[in-house]
């Protein structure tokens, strides 16, 4: 999953979530000194409705806005009156005390930032799988769920340790813990790391068995007979998402189901094919066509040598697709 999937689940759910409100409710548990995991388990309350990634994505959000909302504090109150205010109100101290306090841990909050944010794209990847269409062995989808939903809790808890680390360490200046403070969170972050190693390799093999299992049922598809095109193109299309095409001429997201009872020719090329290539096709089919007397759908499925897509492969997709206006996958 690349950063603008997250960016869109981000999105989608900061209608229904106030990340505010769980960056409160986790410098309130911090404040009155509770132990990291009664404050995990109260914040997995307040987030129990959605998925053990989304728990994660939402907790590190909040971490990462009151991280941020901080430094961008230090970063303007030489120069802006509010943010001085603030940092007054706040007791944080000048620049010169910050960098002496905060020597000692900034560099393992970095790293363990980095390595929850790592582990948490692996759960994302793991949620989006096809588990459903490939008929996985249930134990083994079980065992990967248990291992989703342990690696989910740590990354809330190292969150939970960080607001703890920057709290008594910033706002009260405490210098005497420094070094279990400090301790703890690159051990934190070696456990993060090792869960992250484990969790990686399992995904990798649980994938690579979902691909052959679905290589295995295309062949069998394909050498059938069918009553209509669906099951073919729900397995080619819709294993992961349920409206995978996009309209050629109204840009709107569609489902398979549009090509229902059609004759579908599946254009595959390169993302960069040329524009005169395209028309060339197009115009090839629309002759055969009404020289047949036959209806053709052409669903146009680009595919790249290498992913993400390059910038160039980017442009003339997009000027191709709104030129040709054939659905797209």
């Amino acid at each position: 999953m690349d950063n603008r999937e997250i960016g869109c689940i981000i999105n989608h759910i900061a209608c229904e979530c106030s990340f505010f409100q769980i960056e409160c409710q986790i410098m309130f548990n911090v404040c009155k000194q509770r132990s990291s995991h009664s404050t995990t388990m109260a914040v997995l309350e307040s987030v129990e409705k959605y998925s053990w990634g989304m728990k994660a994505v939402i907790v590190l959000v909040a971490f990462a806005m009151s991280y941020g909302q901080f430094w961008l504090v230090i970063q303007l109150y030489d120069d802006n009156p509010l943010a001085l205010c603030l940092a007054m109100l706040k007791g944080i101290p000048n620049k010169t005390e910050l960098s002496s306090v905060f020597e000692n841990c900034s560099k393992p909050l970095t790293y363990l930032f980095e390595k929850m944010v790592d582990l948490t794209k692996c759960m994302l990847d793991f949620e989006i799988l096809p588990v459903q269409y490939t008929g996985i062995d249930y134990e083994a989808t079980a065992l990967m769920k248990t291992q989703i939903h342990l690696s989910s809790y740590w990354v809330m808890r190292s969150a939970v340790a960080c607001t703890s680390q920057i709290t008594s360490t910033i706002y009260e200046q405490v210098h005497k813990n420094s070094v279990s403070s400090v301790w703890e969170l690159w051990s934190l972050a070696h456990r993060i790391s090792c869960i992250h190693y484990h969790l990686k390799k399992e995904f990798d093999s649980f994938q690579l068995k979902i691909e052959k299992k679905i290589k295995m049922n295309l062949i069998h598809l394909l050498g059938e007979v069918h009553d209509d095109n669906q099951k073919v193109l729900s397995s080619l299309f819709a294993l992961k998402k349920d409206f995978p095409l996009k309209s050629g001429s109204s840009k709107d997201k569609v489902g398979v189901d549009v090509l229902r009872n059609k004759e579908v020719i599946l254009f595959i090329s390169r993302p960069d094919i040329s524009l005169e290539k395209i028309l060339f096709i197009l115009q090839q089919l629309q002759y055969d066509s009404w020289r047949e007397n036959r209806a053709y759908d052409i669903v146009w499925v680009p595919i790249a040598k290498v992913i993400p897509w390059s910038h160039r492969e980017k442009n003339i997709f997009i000027i191709s697709r709104v030129v040709a206006m054939v659905p797209t996958i």
